[in-house]
């Protein structure tokens, strides 16, 4: 017993020793850490992600860098920066110690610019949304941070098509969110299993928790919400023969607007249409998606010249529920009678004077 005893004091001792707390007196920024040498080899200088116990050092995955030595002092430089809101724990010559890269208090934080569909009543067979954020995103697990809950306040069950690779688009600051196909589109199996993800006539809120992070690893500040209400299925196909064009006069720089009589799918819409002539081609300037995305603005770079002008908008413009202008979402397609309109060509033609 005396011995058993003996052995767990001597194991103690033996490990205080090895982890002493006395302070390396580093320094640090984002780029590197600099550590006054001491009698430990140079490679013994290890720095790990999080606050890492001694325990459990040995059998943590050191961050990756280049140890420059030096005549008194040794610079570890990342490989990739650290970053900022992160704890990190260093480690050289039996000694531990923790640093974090605080935040500058003039930082920009993420947050949510802007939000598609925009408008509040939206169809239930609804397909996706679109995310606008003020910089580009951290990708990394990003639908988690993403939930649905009803008026009740209960979280919908599976409500989004995760994908591995998220949907990110202009510079990782516009995000696609696919609300399950499966569900969505009736006769599939979680269609009929689970039924859609939307019900007629209940209000549901989307909720992007502050937990996001920007490319940098820095959260966001608070939740977004964003709530919305459920109307009927949309089971109609667009159609441009029933869209409504007000043109511009010659030697204006006026708008030219086409009202599309519903809302678009914004993520679709804006890079499926062009506007050409015979003089110029295509006509140079800036489209544009206004009133919950359901008018079309162009906007000329130079006053309009008289003649005839052709809009040629792509089959797969779709509205809210993923119809196109081929075909409806919800169709069979080796039905062909069920196709839908199935034009090759979807164009508006219209003459300035």
């Amino acid at each position: 017993m005396r011995i058993y005893i003996f052995f767990i004091i001597l194991l103690i001792y033996h490990t205080s020793e090895m982890f002493a707390q006395t302070p390396l007196d580093f320094t640090f920024s984002q780029n590197e850490i600099i550590v006054p040498r001491r009698n430990a080899p140079f490679d013994e200088l290890k720095v790990y992600r999080g606050e890492i116990s001694g325990d459990k050092l040995f059998s943590t995955n050191a961050i990756l860098g280049k140890i420059v030595t030096e005549d008194i002092q040794l610079r570890f430089i990342p490989v990739i920066p650290f970053g900022q809101h992160q704890k990190y724990t260093l480690f050289y010559d039996g000694i531990i110690d923790y640093f974090t890269i605080n935040i500058p208090n003039d930082y920009t934080y993420l947050t949510v610019q802007s939000i598609y569909p925009s408008d509040k009543m939206l169809p239930a067979n609804l397909l996706k949304w679109y995310v606008r954020f003020s910089k580009p995103v951290n990708e990394a697990f990003i639908y988690d941070h993403i939930q649905f809950i009803n008026a009740r306040g209960d979280t919908l069950h599976n409500p989004i098509l995760h994908i591995e690779n998220a949907l990110l688009s202009d510079q990782n600051t516009l995000l696609t969110i696919w609300i399950d196909p499966g569900r969505q589109k009736r006769d599939l199996s979680p269609n009929i299993k689970l039924g859609a993800v939307f019900k007629k006539n209940n209000s549901y809120t989307l909720i992007i928790s502050k937990k996001l992070k920007d490319h940098q690893g820095i959260p966001m500040q608070q939740n977004f919400n964003h709530q919305f209400n459920i109307t009927e299925a949309d089971r109609i196909q667009p159609n441009i023969d029933f869209w409504k064009i007000q043109t511009p006069k010659a030697d204006s720089k006026a708008d030219l607007i086409i009202n599309c009589e519903e809302s678009l799918d914004y993520g679709s819409s804006l890079e499926g249409v062009l506007l050409t002539n015979s003089i110029e081609g295509t006509v140079p300037g800036n489209w544009k998606l206004i009133d919950h995305e359901s008018v079309f603005v162009f906007t000329p770079a130079d006053t309009w010249r008289s003649g005839r002008y052709t809009i040629s908008f792509d089959k797969n413009i779709e509205d809210l529920a993923g119809n196109n202008l081929e075909r409806l979402f919800d169709s069979d397609i080796t039905n062909h009678a069920n196709t839908g309109l199935n034009k090759k060509e979807y164009k508006i033609a219209f003459t300035i004077r």
